[in-house]
């Protein structure tokens, strides 16, 4: 049955995001395409050759396979260099009050400067950059020409970072963060980063005036609007960037049970997706595959019912009105309608021991498959059983279960009842007391039984065993099931061991293929120096020292496993020389050494005076300038230093400056 439900405006206008003060958004994935996402309504990016004049491939860039940082392998768009993207803006969306957010690795910084965002349609060279600083590798955030802004240097070649761009129209601030971080807020009174409807804005695209400043990067998600973010906005976003820019959710509902085991059960059926209700612009279509509708409208949610047994389709196509884009979504739920009838044989102690179960299926999906213990399954319908109460099981190929109790009598008064079904943790031991009547026992699974001829035997399974008391009492016999669980072994697995910033809060994560529900489970990581909760199973460390920690996990079956993460605090890396010394004999600030932080060589260490002769040259770490030249004192004055090393990364550091000779 399809249920089709129009949400129209008043009229023709309607159609218009700002007839009625809607938000604009573009979304963007880069699957294969530079179209927006339906069903967003939107313009397609389009490749933009930089206007410099610096050579340029033939084609704007390529979608390649990349890893995304929560472990998504998936296609993302790289720009060539000297090419970015080109966003129409049509429709207005970046003009006073936006957001412009890119999820993006860079690859390439080009030369020297590598713009990032271009509002002046190519006409002006000021703008937002990547740019380096002091000849390093890795680059900073460049407000052209007010300079750095933020953490610098920041950025590199190998991690995906979310930008936001997001401007206050009332205030004319412009906030700019990496990941979750507040950069900079820039005052834009001037309207510098202001766009005009039908003015495209540019991605990676240099401008004309100053040629050769482009970069490279891989763009997993991109997105326009014309809504400002707060702090709480941008947290948001950056908590849910790997959903959001590998999922899309505007079409997403939810089947409540996915297998529906009667075919009178009520189904719950809900939109979840991302379009705010009442859906106005969309139309939403519904195909529940012949159910009934119980209730429900539009969006929903409905609860539905099936009469009839089998794999169901549940199909949700939304259409946006203005431009024809729909997204189309199906989940399947399955429907049975299963029951069983037991007859017995009872058995007598001067005929048979043992009585015949058996099983008679109805409904649901065959073939049936029966079982006494809800474990072990078989295709039989009849079971010998001696005396007891027993529970028979039966399961459809939808994986439906219905059980029945039955009680299996005999004319004896034999009577056996072992202890109840147990878990223990691989290693551990039970005692399986028994109550019983009976003259002779004999149990089976004997290999991790110490004695299996005795009522009350020890056992210490490995794994999961069913246990089976044979209890005899003259020419009667009579037994008992009881099931030990083991509980496996827990194996922990924890964040890898690192090397990490000071100061810098790092995400521990632990966890268990065993522990399948944390709320069923206890988490304990020791020592609790600089955690801020260490009961749970994802902690956040913040360290000036390095630090080892030991987790300990035990499920909700009592079993514990542990493991040890290892954290390294990164230094930073510093090369400096101190203002002044005094080498006068008092044994106080006597030679002028240079302070290295992370540096593993120097290449040179040279003192001038103010006439330019050299007067100390050294490459040794450990060696510094005492005061002296071919032997005799210096003068007091101003010294000239310059200054070259090799910090543990790799890269050059070079300083220069003066210092004070004081006596």
């Amino acid at each position: 049955m399809k249920i089709r439900l129009l949400f129209l405006f008043l009229c023709a206008l309607s159609y218009l995001p700002s007839a009625f003060g809607q938000t604009v958004k573009h979304t963007y994935r880069f699957y294969e395409t530079l179209e927006v996402a339906a069903p967003e309504c939107g313009p397609a990016l389009a490749p933009a050759k930089a206007l410099g004049t610096c050579p340029a491939p033939a084609s704007g860039g390529d979608f390649i396979s990349d890893v995304l940082p929560c472990g998504v392998q998936r296609t993302v768009y790289q720009n060539n260099l000297n090419w970015g993207l080109m966003y129409p803006n049509t429709e207005g969306a970046i003009t006073n009050n936006y957001t412009i957010q890119m999820y993006i690795k860079p690859t390439n910084w080009g030369t020297t400067w590598a713009r990032i965002i271009d509002f002046s349609n190519g006409g002006s060279d000021q703008g937002i950059y990547f740019k380096d600083k002091n000849g390093s590798t890795d680059r900073c955030i460049d407000f052209y020409p007010y300079g750095i802004a933020g953490a610098c240097p920041f950025f590199n070649t190998n991690t995906y970072y979310l930008l936001t761009f997001t401007r206050n129209g009332q205030t004319g601030i412009m906030d700019v963060y990496v990941d979750n971080t507040l950069f900079a807020s820039y005052n834009d009174e001037d309207g510098r980063y202001v766009g005009k409807a039908g003015t495209p804005i540019y991605i990676f695209r240099d401008d004309q005036s100053v040629s050769c400043e482009s970069g490279q990067a891989h763009f997993g998600y991109l997105s326009f609007t014309d809504q400002y973010y707060s702090k709480t906005d941008v947290d948001k976003a950056f908590n849910e960037i790997c959903f959001t820019a590998n999922i899309n959710p505007n079409a997403d509902f939810s089947i409540a049970p996915l297998a529906i085991c009667k075919s009178d059960q009520n189904v719950a059926i809900a939109y979840t997706g991302t379009i705010p209700v009442p859906g106005e612009g969309y139309t939403f279509e519904w195909d529940f595959d012949g159910a009934q509708i119980i209730s429900g409208t539009g969006m929903g949610p409905y609860v539905v019912k099936w009469n009839s047994t089998g794999e169901k389709d549940v199909g949700l196509t939304i259409t946006n009105i203005k431009c024809g884009n729909k997204i189309v979504n199906i989940k399947q739920a399955t429907v049975s309608d299963l029951s069983l009838t037991t007859t017995l044989e009872p058995g007598t102690c001067d005929k048979t021991s043992e009585g015949t179960l058996t099983v008679t299926g109805k409904g649901g999906t065959m073939p049936y498959q029966f079982s006494i213990d809800s474990i072990n399954y078989q295709a039989d319908a009849s079971f010998k059983l001696f005396p007891a109460d027993y529970k028979v099981f039966m399961k459809d190929s939808d994986g439906c279960v219905v059980n029945e109790a039955v009680k299996v009598e005999f004319a004896s008064n034999i009577n056996v009842q072992t202890i109840g079904d147990t878990t223990v943790c691989a290693g551990e031991s039970v005692q399986l007391f028994t109550t019983s009547n009976a003259q002779n026992f004999a149990w089976e699974a004997q290999p991790s039984l110490d004695n299996p001829n005795v009522k009350d035997p020890t056992a210490r399974p490995s794994v999961t065993t069913q246990y089976v008391v044979n209890a005899s009492l003259g020419v009667c016999n009579l037994r008992d099931t009881v099931t030990i669980q083991v509980a496996p072994a827990i194996e922990v697995r924890a964040t890898r061991d690192a090397i990490i910033d000071i100061n810098v809060p790092f995400q521990l994560v632990a966890s268990s293929p065993q522990v399948t529900n944390l709320s069923d489970a206890t988490f304990t990581w020791s020592p609790p120096n600089g955690l801020d909760n260490p009961a749970s199973p994802s902690p956040v460390a913040t360290l000036q020292t390095d630090q080892s920690y030991t987790v300990a996990i035990t499920s909700g079956m009592g079993c514990t496993g542990t493991a040890t993460v290892n954290l390294r605090v990164r230094q930073r890396e510093n090369l400096t020389v101190p203002t002044a010394f005094t080498p006068d004999g008092d044994g106080k600030n006597e030679v002028l050494n240079p302070i290295l932080n992370g540096v593993t060589s120097l290449t040179y260490f040279k003192i001038y005076n103010r006439w330019g002769q050299l007067m100390f040259y050294t490459k040794e770490l450990n060696k510094g300038w005492d005061g002296t030249y071919d032997g005799k004192p210096a003068v007091s004055g101003t010294y000239v230093w310059m200054i070259e090393g090799i910090s543990n990364e790799g890269k050059v550091m070079k300083k220069n400056g003066a210092v004070m000779l004081i006596k």
